[in-house]
């Protein structure tokens, strides 16, 4: 685990959504590990968040969010700070980067699950990422690279539309 001086903790929960997961991927890939909350008992289950698709939701778009965190610290505040009460009584598992890699990704990925990358309160604003992100040697780098292409084919969706609208 890094080290997490309270001057860098105190600005990352300062940072928006976009930040924060850049700053968990690269953290998460420097110390080959990431964390996670689940029900209590040796066979918890991992926290999951979910949504109710919206109007215009693509049949591809996923609802079900599997959180992560890359400092127990992180999850601490989240636990603290999260609408559902719960969540209070999860415990925290840490993952091997290797073992969630090989094992968790490709089920999570299968099942349509994405990740949810540092969650810290209860409006839910986080970034959402894929599951199979770590198997990218520059996991944050992919992940901004696949951000910005996301933004150029919604604005050419969007012109292609107020084109049609003509």
């Amino acid at each position: 685990m890094f080290e997490l001086t309270d001057q860098i903790y105190q600005a990352v929960l300062t940072l928006d959504d976009d930040y924060r997961q850049f700053f968990c991927l690269q953290k998460c890939q420097e110390q080959g590990s990431l964390y996670l909350l689940k029900e209590p008992g040796a066979e918890g289950m991992p926290l999951m968040l979910s949504d109710e698709p919206e109007e215009g939701d693509d049949e591809t778009m996923s609802h079900t969010f599997l959180p992560i965190w890359c400092h127990p610290q992180f999850v601490t505040y989240y636990q603290e700070h999260a609408a559902n009460q719960d969540v209070k009584n999860y415990e925290l598992l840490e993952l091997k980067l290797d073992l969630f890699r090989d094992k968790w990704a490709p089920s999570l990925a299968q099942n349509g699950i994405v990740l949810a990358l540092m969650p810290l309160d209860a409006d839910k604003n986080f970034t959402l990422c894929r599951a199979t992100i770590f198997s990218e040697p520059d996991a944050a780098k992919t992940a901004a690279a696949e951000a910005q292409q996301s933004d150029q084919l919604t604005e050419a969706d969007k012109a292609a539309l107020k084109g049609q609208a003509k």
